[in-house]
């Protein structure tokens, strides 16, 4: 009986594992994967050549922690511009990604380093941490990206301390 159950156990794992292979990064459309690369280039690089052809006219950049959605394309590249002029060297790679039909679920790694002037006066700092997106699809055009990541992380990087209100300790 025991070795009938590590049969079973293993023949579920390995299918579940083929499952999941099949809809790897290699499951990708090539002309989906193209407009997936070009999306992370403008990440990369702040470079939004062809970004009409990216991304649906309707675009929306959601975060974490509110997911209050950013609208449309010209708002999307004042973002990257943002984020690009307070950490100039941001680099984005791609760890794993899975696909399914109009969606494509991603766990990435950003480093960058805190030299540029943004809302606040550079650190010097260089941050590194991992997130999470989910992305949609509308006519082969990303449609959304729903990003989540550790924003606490990101902000103790860069040397921020933070301490409850006097109203909370109790003083």
């Amino acid at each position: 009986m025991k070795n009938f159950i590590k049969v079973i156990t293993v023949f579920a794992l390995s299918a579940g594992m083929a499952f999941l292979s099949g809809c790897r990064e290699k499951g990708i459309p090539a002309d989906i994967k193209d407009r997936l690369d070009k999306y992370f280039g403008y990440w990369n690089a702040g470079q939004f050549d062809g970004i009409e052809n990216v991304l649906c006219e309707d675009f929306e950049l959601l975060e974490s922690p509110g997911f209050e959605p950013e609208k449309g394309i010209e708002s999307f590249k004042q973002s990257i511009t943002d984020m690009r002029t307070a950490y100039p060297d941001f680099h984005l790679v791609i760890d794993e990604t899975v696909y399914e039909k109009d969606k494509i679920a991603l766990i990435w790694t950003i480093s960058a380093t805190n030299t540029g002037r943004g809302k606040r006066p550079p650190t010097g700092k260089t941050i590194r941490g991992q997130g999470i997106s989910l992305i949609h699809l509308k006519d082969g055009k990303i449609k959304d990206e729903w990003l989540s990541n550790n924003n606490l992380l990101w902000m103790t990087q860069l040397g921020f301390t933070f301490v409850p209100p006097a109203s909370e300790t109790g003083k």
